[in-house]
C-alpha cells in the first residue's frame, strides 16, 4: 500500500562463384588473367559449368556459350568470335565430346592453331576415361575423374596455372634407411607446392562477414614468432564452419597447404594431423599414430610456414591445446561454441546476420527481389540465424511460397518450422536442423552439469530480455527439487558456464542507469534458442515450470518501490519480465493472486519511478479488478489496490476521484484491521492530503493528528513513518499560518530522514524542499536557495530530470532566484520544470500552470512581457489554485 506524502539494396556480386558481395575479392592466380573458350558437348554440361566456375573463381574470365547466348542468338557467329579472341580452348573431353560435329569443329581449330601460330592454345581436359585421337596425344592433358572435388579443384588449378620451379623446399623423395617416401597425392602433383583437404564447399551466397574475415587476417598477421591461433566461436548455426571454410578458400594461395583437422575428439584430430604429415611427407603412412603426431607437432614447430590448419568444432582449449602446433610459423584457426579461448589464442565472436544482410540472402537465395520488406521482417524473425535463413529460403523456394507467408506460418508453428527436417542444409551443419541443433547442444551441456537444462528450460518460458541471475538464485526454493539443490553454491554459475559453452546463453553484466556502479549479472538467449529449449516442457510440466517462475518473481520483486531508489535498481531489472509473467494468461493461471501482486508492484513503480502515468494506471486498474473478482470488494489487497489507484488520481490531478478511492480503502482497512492498525495509519495519512488539497483544513487536521498519533504509539516518534506524519502536519500548520511551528516540524521529520535513509534518498528532498518554502514564505529568499537546491540535486539523481517532483523543485528555484533578480537562470529553469510538467501531467495541472506562472513572471522581468501575457493566457493562469509544495 502506497503511502503519498505531499509535495534500428542488395549489393551486385563480384561474379557467380563462392562469395558474395561482402567479402573482398579474391587475389588473381600467378600470371596474367586468361580468357578461356569452354568447348563441350551437352551432354556434358554438368562437367563444363563447374569447370567454368573454377576458373572464374581462379580469376579467369571463362567463354561459356550457355552463359552468353540468349534465345534468338546466333551460335556460330558468336563461338567464331570467342574462339578467335580467346587466349585458350578448354577442351572438355568425353566419349561422347570426340563424335560430335559441333565440339570436334572446335577442337580441330585449337589443335591447328597450337602446332602452327598460337603454342598453349588447346587445353584438354578429360572427364572420364577414352580413346584419345592420335593428334590430340602430344598436348599436355588433366584428367579430373575419378578424384574428389577437392582434388579435382586442386588438379585443375594447378594445371592451368603456368609451371614454375617450386616455390618451397622439396621433401626428399627417399625414406631412412633406404624406404620408400609416401606417395604424393595426386593434387599435389598435379599442383606442386598446395594441398588441401577443405571438405566444406562455400555458398554461391556467402554474404556479410567482412568484418570477420579481416579480424581473421589480422589475429593471423599478429604472431611472427609463434603459431598464430585465431579462435571463432558463437552460436551452432551461424556459420564458422562456413566462414572456415570460405577464409581458406579466399586465402588459399597464401598457403602451401590449407588442411581441416576434426576437433570433436582426440582420435580424429590425431588422425587428421597425421594424415597431414603424410601428405607433406613428414612422416611415413605405416608410422604409428602416437609417434607420427609427436613427429608431426615437432616438424609443425620447424616446418609450418605456409600451413593454414582449421580445428573445426573444438570442445574447449584444454582438450585441444595438446594437437596444436607448439610454436613455430603455422596459422590456425579454431571454430567452436565455446566461448573461452584467450589462454591459446584471439577470440573472434560470429555474430548473426544483422537485419538487412539476413534480407540480402533471403532475395538472393530465393530470388524474390520484389519482397525487400517482408525479407527484412523475415530476417528478424528468425533472430540473423543463418541456418534458419536457409531453411526458410529452401522451403520458399521449393513450393514457391512467398516471404511474408513464410512469417505467418512460422509464427504460428515455430517450432514445427525449426525442426523442418526436409530443408535442413545436408552440405553443411551436419544435416541439423535448427532445433535439433539446439537440442543437441542442451544435451551436451546437461552432460557438463546437469542443472543446465532445467536452467535454460525456464529461461525460455521468460520475455526475451536479460534475466538477472539473482531471479534463479534468490527464489531457488520455488523452482523444486532437484533444481533448487542442484544450483546451491557455486551450481548456478556452473550451469550457466555448461550452457555458455554451446553458445546457448550469452552473459552480460549490465549497469544500471541511474548509477552506472551498480551492476546486475544477466543471461541473455537468442530467440530461437528461447523457441527450441521452450519446447522441451509440454502439459503439465510446462504449466508447472511457469508457475514455478510466477512465484519465483512475486518472491524477488521488490516490495518498497514507492519511494525506494534501491528498490528501483531492482525493478528495472525485472520490469520486462515481470510484465510478461503478470499479462500472461498461461502463466498466471491459478496464480491470479500472485499476478495481482505483481501488477500492483509494476504499476507503482511506473508511477513513483518513472512518472509515466499513463502506463501505470491500467496495471492498477487491471490488479484491482483481478483482487476484487477473486478475494471480493472488502478485502485488505483491494485496499491496496485502492490506495495506489487513488495516489495515482491526486497525482494527475483528479483530487475529488482520489478521494473516493481514498475513502473506499479506509472503510476497508478500518474494518479488517481496526482503527490503530498501521495500515489504517497510511490510509488516514493519504485521505488528509486529499482534504487538505480540497482547502477543507478543519477534516485534514483532525485526519494528520489521528495519523501522527498512531505511527507515534505503533512505531515510536523516530520510525520514518512518524517523520512523513509529521511532514505532512507541519504543512497544514504552513497553510494556517504558523511558519515557525512548521519549521519546527520540518526540520525534525529532516532529521528522523537523514538518520533512516541518509542524506541523498529522494524521502529527505521532501522536507528540504519544504523547509526552503517556509524560508521563502519568511521572506528569507537567498536562505531559501541552499536546501531547494540540495532538494534538486537530490531529486535529479534519483528520480530523473523530468519527473513531476525534480521539476517542482525546480520551479521553486526559479521563483527563488527570480525574488533575487536572476531573471535569466529563472526563466531557463522555469522553462524547463514546465515543458517537463506539460509533457507529464498537461497543461491544466496545479504544477503545470505554477511552472508557467515562474516562466511568465521571468519574461516580465526580462522586458519580454508579450511573451509573458502569451504564456499566462496559454495556461489560464488567472484561474490556477495555487502552488503544491512538495
Amino acid at each position: 500500500m502506497r503511502l503519498t506524502e505531499s509535495p534500428v539494396v542488395v549489393a551486385k556480386r563480384l561474379r557467380p562463384s563462392f562469395f558474395g558481395p561482402m567479402m573482398r575479392q579474391r587475389r588473381k592466380p600467378e600470371g596474367r588473367v586468361a580468357d578461356i573458350f569452354v568447348s563441350y558437348t551437352s551432354s556434358d554440361r554438368d562437367w563444363a559449368f563447374w569447370i567454368g566456375q573454377q576458373l572464374e573463381a581462379l580469376g579467369h574470365v571463362a567463354r561459356v556459350h550457355e552463359w552468353e547466348i540468349s534465345a534468338g542468338g546466333n551460335i556460330p557467329a558468336w563461338m567464331e568470335e570467342r574462339h578467335h579472341k580467346a587466349d585458350h580452348v578448354l577442351l572438355v573431353v568425353s566419349q561422347n565430346y570426340l563424335t560430335k560435329d559441333y565440339s570436334n569443329w572446335e577442337r580441330y581449330a585449337a589443335e591447328w592453331a597450337s602446332v602452327s601460330k598460337r603454342p598453349n592454345f588447346a587445353w584438354p581436359v578429360f572427364i572420364e576415361p577414352c580413346d584419345t585421337p592420335t593428334l590430340l596425344t602430344p598436348f599436355k592433358r588433366c584428367d579430373l575423374y575419378g578424384l574428389s572435388e577437392v582434388d579435382a579443384r586442386a588438379r585443375l588449378a594447378g594445371y592451368v596455372t603456368p609451371a614454375a620451379k617450386p616455390d618451397g623446399p622439396v621433401p626428399f623423395p627417399g625414406g631412412a634407411g633406404g624406404a620408400k617416401a609416401p606417395t604424393e597425392h595426386p593434387a599435389a602433383v598435379a599442383f606442386p607446392g598446395r594441398i588441401s583437404n577443405i571438405p566444406i564447399a562455400v555458398p554461391l551466397h556467402f554474404l556479410g562477414r567482412d568484418d570477420a574475415i579481416s579480424r581473421i587476417d589480422a589475429a593471423l598477421a599478429a604472431e611472427q614468432h609463434r603459431a598464430a591461433i585465431v579462435t571463432l566461436h558463437g552460436l551452432r548455426g551461424v556459420g564458422k564452419t562456413t566462414l572456415a571454410a570460405a577464409y581458406a578458400e579466399l586465402r588459399h594461395e597464401d598457403y602451401r597447404a590449407t588442411w581441416w583437422i576434426r576437433a570433436q575428439s582426440p582420435e580424429t584430430m590425431r588422425a587428421d594431423l597425421v594424415a597431414l604429415g603424410v601428405r607433406l611427407g613428414w612422416v611415413s603412412a605405416d608410422a604409428k599414430e602416437e609417434e607420427a603426431l609427436a613427429r608431426m607437432r615437432e616438424r609443425l614447430g620447424e616446418k609450418g610456414v605456409r600451413l593454414l590448419l582449421v580445428y573445426d568444432n573444438a570442445i574447449d582449449a584444454k582438450g585441444l591445446s595438446p594437437f596444436l602446433p607448439p610454436s613455430g610459423p603455422a596459422r590456425v584457426i579454431v571454430t567452436s561454441t565455446a566461448p573461452n579461448w584467450r589462454k591459446i589464442g584471439a577470440p573472434v565472436e560470429i555474430r548473426v546476420w544483422p537485419q538487412t544482410t539476413g534480407a540480402d540472402y533471403l532475395i538472393a537465395r530465393t530470388g524474390r527481389a520484389g519482397e525487400r520488406d517482408n525479407a527484412e521482417a523475415l530476417s528478424e524473425t528468425l533472430g540473423g540465424l543463418p541456418l534458419a535463413h536457409e531453411q526458410a529460403a529452401a522451403y520458399c523456394e521449393r513450393l514457391d511460397v512467398a516471404l511474408g507467408e513464410y512469417r505467418r506460418r512460422f509464427d504460428n508453428t515455430p517450432a514445427h518450422f525449426l525442426d523442418d527436417e526436409k530443408h535442413a542444409p545436408v552440405e553443411h551443419n551436419d544435416g541439423q536442423t535448427v532445433a535439433k541443433s539446439f537440442s543437441l547442444a542442451i544435451d551436451e551441456a546437461t552432460k557438463l552439469f546437469s542443472a543446465a537444462e532445467p536452467l535454460i528450460a525456464y529461461a525460455a518460458l521468460l520475455a526475451p530480455e536479460p534475466i538477472p541471475i539473482f531471479l534463479f538464485a534468490e527464489a531457488r526454493e520455488e523452482f523444486g527439487e532437484p533444481f533448487a539443490s542442484q544450483i546451491v553454491g557455486d551450481g548456478l554459475e556452473e550451469a550457466v558456464a555448461a550452457l555458455r559453452a554451446f553458445a546457448l546463453v550469452d552473459r552480460e553484466t549490465i549497469a544500471d542507469e541511474r548509477d552506472p556502479s551498480i551492476t546486475t549479472e544477466t543471461i541473455r538467449l537468442h530467440r530461437l534458442v528461447r523457441l527450441a529449449a521452450a519446447a522441451r516442457r509440454q502439459g503439465e510440466a510446462l504449466a508447472a515450470a511457469r508457475r514455478a517462475l510466477m512465484e519465483a518473481m512475486v518472491k524477488v520483486y521488490p516490495e518498497d518501490v514507492d519511494k525506494n531508489p534501491i528498490a528501483w535498481r531492482r525493478a528495472r531489472r525485472l520490469d520486462a519480465l515481470a510484465l510478461d509473467l503478470s499479462l500472461s494468461k498461461e502463466a498466471s493461471a491459478g496464480l491470479e493472486r500472485s499476478a495481482a501482486h505483481l501488477l500492483d508492484g509494476l504499476g507503482v513503480y511506473r508511477f513513483a519511478a518513472l512518472a509515466a502515468y499513463s502506463e501505470a494506471k491500467p496495471l492498477l486498474k487491471r490488479s484491482l479488478a483481478i483482487r476484487e473478482k477473486l478475494l471480493g470488494p472488502n478485502h485488505p489487497e483491494v485496499a491496496t489496490s485502492l490506495s495506489n489507484l487513488a495516489a495515482l488520481s491526486n497525482a494527475q490531478g483528479d483530487v475529488a476521484r482520489a478521494r473516493q478511492r481514498y475513502e473506499r480503502a479506509l472503510a476497508i482497512t478500518e474494518d479488517s484491521f481496526g482503527p490503530e492498525h498501521p495500515f489504517t495509519a497510511i490510509c488516514l495519512g493519504n485521505l488528509a492530503i486529499v482534504f487538505h488539497d480540497l482547502n477543507d483544513l478543519a477534516r485534514a487536521r483532525s485526519l494528520y493528528e489521528r495519523t501522527l498519533k498512531i505511527w507515534e504509539k505503533t512505531s515510536g516518534p523516530d520510525d520514518p513513518n512518524s517523520a512523513m506524519a509529521l511532514n505532512n502536519f507541519a504543512r497544514l500548520l504552513q497553510a494556517q499560518g504558523d511558519l515557525a511551528g512548521a519549521m519546527i516540524l520540518f526540520e525534525r521529520s529532516l532529521a528522523l530522514r537523514e538518520n533512516a535513509f541518509g542524506p541523498d534518498h529522494p524521502m529527505v528532498a521532501t522536507p528540504l524542499n519544504n523547509i526552503a518554502i517556509v524560508l521563502r514564505d519568511q521572506g528569507d529568499f537567498a536562505g531559501a536557495q541552499p536546501p531547494t537546491r540540495r532538494a534538486l540535486e537530490i531529486r535529479e539523481k534519483a528520480l530523473g530530470a523530468d519527473h513531476p517532483e525534480t521539476n517542482v523543485t525546480r520551479a521553486n528555484l526559479a521563483y527563488l532566484l527570480l525574488a533575487e533578480g536572476s531573471a535569466h537562470e529563472a526563466l531557463s529553469l522555469a522553462e524547463k520544470a514546465l515543458a517537463a510538467h506539460d509533457k507529464v501531467l498537461g497543461p491544466g495541472h496545479d504544477w503545470t500552470m505554477a511552472s508557467a506562472r515562474f516562466a511568465a513572471d521571468a519574461l516580465d522581468a526580462l522586458g519580454r512581457s508579450g511573451e509573458a501575457t502569451a504564456m499566462r493566457t496559454r495556461y489560464g493562469l488567472l484561474k490556477a489554485r495555487g502552488t503544491s509544495r512538495r
